[in-house]
């Protein structure tokens, strides 16, 4: 099965993973969000995205289920739910099924903290030492493929 885990956000990220039967988890595709500027805001790179992910078959995407957060103004509200739909109608183009994840839902369950260097953290210890997870700006590959791994342990049979 082929599982597609997007953190959503300008700094997010996508993570695609493999699992086959008796066998752990492997990321075959990782990519920081990639973005454009676009009359001088930043907003999420779709066509490239759809470039980079078009060759594969994906069964399952599963989307952060992200709000707006409170403070936040209006404008960045605005970009960030921009970017979510442009990820959500992504998946649903690639995808054959669609799940969301409240980060505090997916978070408690495998018991990674709010720092961005706990999901790094975390996706070493899951995925293996990679040179990714060295990276803090990675945070956003690690919570896509935690995001993953919490769909896999919880809901696959």
């Amino acid at each position: 099965m082929i599982i597609m885990g997007l953190d959503p956000g300008t700094t997010g990220g996508i993570s695609i993973v493999e699992t086959q039967q008796n066998k752990l988890p492997q990321i075959i595709f990782a990519k920081k969000m990639p973005i454009v500027s676009l009359y001088g805001k930043k907003i999420v790179d779709t066509k490239k995205l759809h470039e980079s992910l078009n060759n594969f078959k994906i069964d399952i995407s599963i989307i952060e289920k992200v709000h707006a957060m409170p403070r936040q103004g209006v404008t960045s509200s605005f970009q960030f739910g921009r970017s979510f739909g442009a990820l959500e109608t992504l998946a649903y183009l690639l995808s054959q099924r669609v799940d969301y994840v409240a980060p505090a839902v997916w978070k408690k369950y495998l018991g990674v903290g709010a720092s961005k260097k706990d999901s790094l953290d975390m996706a070493r210890l899951k995925f293996g030492d990679n040179e990714i997870w060295n990276k803090i700006t990675n945070d956003g590959i690690a919570e896509a493929s935690l995001l993953v791994l919490y769909w896999v342990s919880k809901f696959k049979n």
